[in-house]
């Protein structure tokens, strides 16, 4: 039997989304130089999906097209949308992205019933029950310039400094035990209770929960001190430990 020419593998990738409000194509296009420049290391060259689910106005072919232009023009490599219908999202693959489907609804909880006339008989109360703690990944090696540590469904814990050009991802909370230099991104699939904890500030980018904050504004706040990130009204927040 021949070797195997390839594989294919699920992978965890660091996506970033446009979310598109209005457009304007000169205060768009400003605006987007304006983000870019304020973190070229990090902005450019990374990939970038349209979410048109709040946009307001008409959304055709045209508006696509140059948003389109306007992101490449800066680094950006724009590769699909969401939070579109299907003539948009047509439009969308006829020029080259990719339509990605909507997240997935809430499931609203079912109405509590009428309670009966006659009262129940009284019972004992049954013991709550408690859902199973979730493992914590350990990581007791420096995480080096270029590479990523994912830590699905849990925290992370990291025992050695997180160098510049690494990126640690965590469902939960990340503790950082030595220097944070690199970026960490905590709470990545909808957890806005995660933080992230660090002994020494000094990271190129922190995010919880999609939202984000870059090193020029974390140099305002705790810089090279222990620090914790955490969301506030949708707001990040960085305080001292």
């Amino acid at each position: 039997m021949a070797d195997a020419c390839f594989q294919i593998k699920g992978t965890n990738l660091t996506l970033m989304s446009l979310d598109l409000y209005q457009y304007q194509p000169q205060a768009f296009a400003e605006q987007l130089r304006q983000k870019v420049e304020s973190a070229p290391l990090f902005f450019t060259g990374s990939p970038l999906f349209l979410n048109l689910a709040d946009f307001s106005g008409e959304i055709n072919r045209e508006l696509l097209q140059d948003v389109i232009k306007q992101c490449r023009s800066v680094g950006f490599q724009l590769f699909g949308c969401k939070g579109t219908d299907d003539k948009v999202a047509q439009q969308a693959r006829d020029l080259g992205l990719i339509h990605l489907p909507a997240s997935r609804p809430r499931v609203e909880k079912p109405a509590a019933e009428e309670p009966s006339q006659a009262p129940a008989e009284p019972q004992a109360a049954a013991p709550k029950a408690t859902a199973p703690a979730l493992p914590t990944r350990i990581v007791d090696r420096p995480v080096r310039s270029g590479q990523q540590i994912y830590a699905e469904g849990c925290d992370l814990i990291l025992l050695a400094p997180v160098s510049e050009g690494a990126e640690v991802i965590a469902d939960g909370n990340i503790h950082v035990y030595r220097a944070l230099r690199g970026r960490a991104l905590a709470g990545v699939r909808g957890n806005p209770d995660a933080r992230i904890f660090c002994q020494q500030l000094e990271a190129e980018l922190v995010s919880i929960n999609g939202h984000f904050m870059l090193n020029d504004k974390l140099r305002e706040h705790c810089w090279k001190q222990a620090a914790q990130v955490y969301l506030q009204d949708d707001s990040l927040q960085v305080a001292a430990l």
